[in-house]
């Protein structure tokens, strides 16, 4: 992966920091969405300047979920966050003379193995993954859209929402 010309989001931070003392950043929701075949949990980021900024800056990040590297699986919040984060900075113009995107972002785009298209309607072998990942034992449906309904439930139940 060549990352020359990016800057880490801590170093772009420090600098937002150095322009604006009294910046203020929040994260501002998440929620997770299913896109075809792959689950994302969307991360959304608020940065305000000043106290009183008439327009923060606003920025969301998408992360692969459940995480596909040791490093991402079980952090998808904060890789999200961090990545959201990276992202308005370099809105506000901070550390983007080469690039906006994050170091996941690139990485990520670099070790996503394209679908094969589906020839039938059975569970693809990404449902039967996210099953296992969500513990779940019990039998996998026959159809893609019954196992996507499962898998929306399972996550629904493990983020503590009622499931539908």
């Amino acid at each position: 992966m060549n990352l020359e010309g990016y800057v880490p989001v801590n170093d772009r931070l420090l600098e937002a920091l150095r322009r604006w003392p009294d910046l203020r950043v929040s994260e501002t929701g998440f929620e997770i969405q299913r896109i075809e075949e792959q689950v994302l949990l969307i991360c959304e980021i608020t940065v305000w300047r000043t106290a009183d900024d008439p327009r923060p800056t606003i920025a969301t990040a998408a992360e692969p979920f459940p995480g596909k590297t040791p490093y991402t699986r079980n952090s998808e919040r904060m890789v999200g966050f961090t990545s959201a984060l990276g992202r308005a900075l370099g809105y506000m113009g901070i550390g983007i003379d080469k690039a906006l995107a994050s170091s996941n972002e690139v990485q990520a785009r670099q070790d996503t193995p394209r679908p094969a298209a589906a020839t039938d309607d059975s569970p693809t072998d990404a449902q039967k993954r996210m099953l296992k990942a969500l513990a779940y034992a019990g039998e996998i449906p026959a159809t893609k859209k019954a196992t996507s309904h499962l898998i929306d439930k399972l996550k629904a139940q493990a983020m503590g929402e009622e499931p539908f």
